[in-house]
């Protein structure tokens, strides 16, 4: 007996689905391989790249299609993520002429990034991805 995919009424269309999963596939390869060629495994700074990257590519995708409840909602607070991190990782600190209370004042501000940065994943991080 063959399973319900492979019926004739519905056989063309899963033929046109798998073709579409394998050129969806390519282009995440292509897409990613920039990203994914400079991660290392002892850094946090690959994974937060990761995770902007991401985040910024599916607040695209959802203000382009918006398929969901609260789409550009959504689509805003990935992007407040996204620039978070970016802001998290882009730590200008060398390029800046410090003394101790620009020290930390950069210091107080990072962790209240990391804080608001924890805080809305926490809070929103299932609502996104259903």
């Amino acid at each position: 007996m063959f399973p319900y995919r492979w019926l004739p009424s519905t056989f063309f269309a899963n033929i046109s689905w798998f073709f579409y999963s394998i050129r969806r596939g390519v282009k995440n390869i292509i897409r990613w391989t920039p990203i994914i060629w400079g991660d290392e495994d002892f850094d946090w700074e690959y994974l937060a790249k990761i995770m902007e990257t991401k985040m910024r590519w599916m607040s695209k995708h959802i203000k382009k299609y918006d398929r969901v409840v609260d789409g550009g909602e959504i689509a805003k607070e990935l992007l407040i993520c996204a620039e978070l991190l970016k802001r998290l990782t882009d730590n200008n600190m060398d390029d800046m002429v410090m003394n101790g209370a620009n020290v930390l004042r950069h210091e107080r501000r990072m962790k209240g990034w990391r804080l608001m940065l924890g805080r809305l994943i926490g809070k929103k991080l299932r609502c996104w991805w259903t």
